[in-house]
């Protein structure tokens, strides 16, 4: 984590975030979420947002700003081109009630006319069979950007303790981005104490 977390390429790119946040956000927008940037976004507050690729097919749809009145693209680059994965992998619990019927599930909703139907119905697919149909790409006003973020994606560490990891993220992002407490420096390097003090007591470490 020591010299990654806290480069000085993260550095940077953390206080350009907090120019973002001070020149950009809507009032009261201190810990605004998926539905607060949809919100913002739909009634004008706010001209362009970052959001996942699930609410799209809504936002495409919506009468007020929908259709030919909104774009879509892939987070631009900063020293790497690179996007995160959202929403959860589908998996089966060791001890459930019904690991046959859980995994007849996932059997039968991996099949690639199952997939097919998914993603026309405005769900996300990840299938082969799905993302190099020729036709994929004009198949929806951000199929062909969601094929560019699918080739670039670095998601985050799968790691059981995630979310006290993301709360000690999340705490030292708030105080620097929102509180104006310290440096970026400062804030990440205490993020890698934070997380190395996580990591120890796991054992990782």
């Amino acid at each position: 984590m020591e010299g990654a977390v806290n480069s000085p390429d993260a550095v940077k790119g953390l206080e350009e975030y907090k120019e973002l946040y001070k020149c950009c956000t809507p009032p009261g927008y201190t810990d605004a979420y998926m539905g607060e940037t949809l919100d913002a976004f739909k009634s004008g507050q706010a001209a362009m947002a970052m959001n996942w690729f699930a609410f799209f097919p809504g936002l495409y749809k919506d009468e007020n700003v929908g259709g030919d009145k909104i774009g879509f693209f892939v987070n631009p680059k900063g020293t790497t081109a690179a996007s995160t994965l959202g929403g959860q992998g589908i998996s089966v619990v060791a001890n459930t009630d019904n690991v046959d019927g859980a995994l007849a599930y996932i059997k039968w909703f991996a099949q690639p006319d199952v997939q097919k139907k998914w993603w026309s119905l405005g769900g996300y697919a990840v299938h082969n069979a799905v993302l190099t149909d020729p036709s994929f790409k004009d198949s929806q006003p951000f199929a062909a950007d969601f094929l560019v973020a699918m080739n670039q994606v670095q998601d985050f560490w799968q790691e059981p303790s995630y979310a006290i990891l993301l709360q000690a993220m999340q705490k030292r992002m708030h105080d620097y981005v929102v509180a104006d407490k310290g440096t970026a420096k400062e804030a990440l390097d205490g993020l890698v104490a934070d997380w190395t003090e996580v990591f120890k007591d796991d054992g990782k470490l």
